[in-house]
């Protein structure tokens, strides 16, 4: 038998980031040909053993295992600024710009401090050594990776589940980032209006001000460096070098971007899964009885109860609008919101409406059921990428930075609705309300529905995962 080629991932354990990692894990886990290592932080141990026991049973038992590496130090979460998870809403426009630049960003990019970093940074080293891999596949969040693989010469590449705007940005051509593209956490219009430019460039501009002199992003440059690290702080902006690029966006679910021969565009890059009907059968009959709308902000959305009270108006609009439709909502509280749902009290005790404080099953497992007519969620990039490869219109509820920017793809793809443009970052009865009209009941509901399908089909035929597990072995061949 040949001998193996040995892989190592390394990842933040946030799904938000790790998923992807876990994706493409799984095209390499089920050809034995190769060894699949992932490094990560202790809370992603739960979802490795669930991919193993996955590829185990979908390949009959024919795959190898991941082996799952502990990192030293504290995961993104855990050293995130206390009372802030790395994640603060805010409003889009020029304030709610400028407020994610100088609190946000800053700690999204580098939660870390100093000790913290080199921790990361040198478990990263140690774990390399201990592998010895052909190849290394980053998350570019995890900077300490990027600077371990920069720093002994490894050869890496970049795989995130972000998109051109985030990582292609600086390479279009004409000056494109000023003019073109709405700024990060702006929520301007795409194509950028004239009269939108100027507050474009400023906000750019603040942008670029806020890298370079945030000072918790200076304390961590100069500790770095002091502890030999060159340059600046690997960021999804800068710090890869040549290293190759895996994204999930392409030409046809992005903004029209210059794409540089060094990024491979892959299309939605979604992790495997069972049917729903064979995990889930309870779920997989509900749904069958008739158009289902999936609401599902997330694990880092928590609603209060004024915030629910408006949710559940804005329910209510469509479910007397639609006798037909039922809701599947993921309703994660802190607090006892009961008396916020009177408004669907009845619904809910007939089952139209089931509520979870989880979602019993995968979200593209649901979503994959063809019984959800249109999918509620946060504007976050798995989320987005999921229903496209589902082929489902979207109701898109933004909260922060780049999560605005999938509310205006969907829009601008004619793929579903900004849903609550003016409430933003929470959610408004009235406009939720006719947001769901718009997408479920409404007049260009239809051609949503067409372009959803349409847009899906090739992804389906060749999932994003693929794309990348190939760009992968070539890059692994070199």
């Amino acid at each position: 038998m040949a001998k193996q080629r040995t892989l190592l991932f390394v990842t933040n354990s946030e799904l938000g980031q790790a998923s992807v990692i876990l994706a493409v894990a799984y095209e390499f886990l089920v050809r034995r040909e190769y060894d699949v290592h992932i490094a990560s932080f202790p809370a992603l141990q739960s979802s490795v053993d669930d991919l193993n026991d996955t590829a185990f049973r979908l390949s009959n038992g024919t795959c190898s295992a991941i082996t799952f590496h502990h990192l030293s130090g504290k995961s993104m979460k855990e050293a995130a600024p206390p009372g802030t998870e790395f994640l603060d809403l805010h409003p889009p426009g020029i304030r709610g710009a400028l407020f994610a630049y100088d609190n946000v960003l800053p700690a999204t990019f580098a939660p870390w401090h100093g000790v913290e970093y080199m921790i990361g940074y040198s478990s990263t080293i140690e774990i390399i050594s201990d592998v010895a891999p052909k190849l290394v596949v980053v998350d570019p969040l995890f900077s300490q990776a990027v600077d371990a693989c920069n720093a002994i010469g490894q050869k890496c590449m970049i795989l995130s589940p972000n998109t051109f705007k985030e990582l292609v940005l600086d390479r279009q051509p004409n000056g494109g980032a000023l003019w073109k593209f709405p700024a990060m956490a702006s929520g301007f219009p795409y194509p950028v209006p004239w009269s939108y430019i100027p507050a474009n460039m400023y906000l750019i501009y603040r942008f670029l001000r806020s890298r370079r002199q945030n000072e918790r992003l200076l304390q961590l440059s100069r500790y770095r460096e002091g502890c030999g690290l060159p340059g600046k702080i690997p960021s999804m902006f800068e710090g890869f070098g040549d290293a190759h690029i895996l994204l999930p966006s392409t030409s046809t679910i992005d903004y029209d971007f210059s794409i540089p021969s060094h990024v491979t565009p892959c299309g939605p890059i979604i992790p495997p899964f069972e049917p729903l009907a064979e995990t889930d059968p309870k779920l997989s009959a509900w749904l069958q009885q008739g158009p289902t709308v999936l609401i599902n902000l997330g694990s880092h959305v928590v609603v209060d109860q004024h915030l629910t009270a408006e949710f559940a108006a804005g329910v209510k609009t469509l479910l007397d609008r639609r006798p037909d439709v039922q809701i599947l909502w993921k309703l994660k509280t802190k607090v006892d919101v009961k008396d916020a749902l009177h408004v669907i009290a009845e619904e809910i005790k007939t089952k139209r409406v089931w509520i979870e404080s989880w979602l019993p099953a995968k979200p593209l497992a649901i979503l994959m059921t063809n019984t959800i007519v249109c999918t509620v969620h946060h504007g976050g990039s798995n989320s987005y990428h999921e229903a496209i490869h589902a082929g489902v219109p979207q109701v898109v509820l933004p909260v922060w930075i780049d999560t605005y920017d999938f509310a205006i793809r969907v829009e601008y793809l004619g793929l579903g609705v900004w849903g609550n443009r003016v409430a933003a970052p929470y959610v408004g009865a009235s406009e939720l309300g006719t947001a769901f009209l718009k997408v479920v009941d409404g007049r260009e509901s239809a051609r949503m529905v067409i372009k959803a399908k349409s847009i899906a089909v090739p992804f389906q035929e060749r999932p994003g995962r693929q794309v990348a597990f190939e760009k992968m072995t070539e890059i692994l061949e070199l």
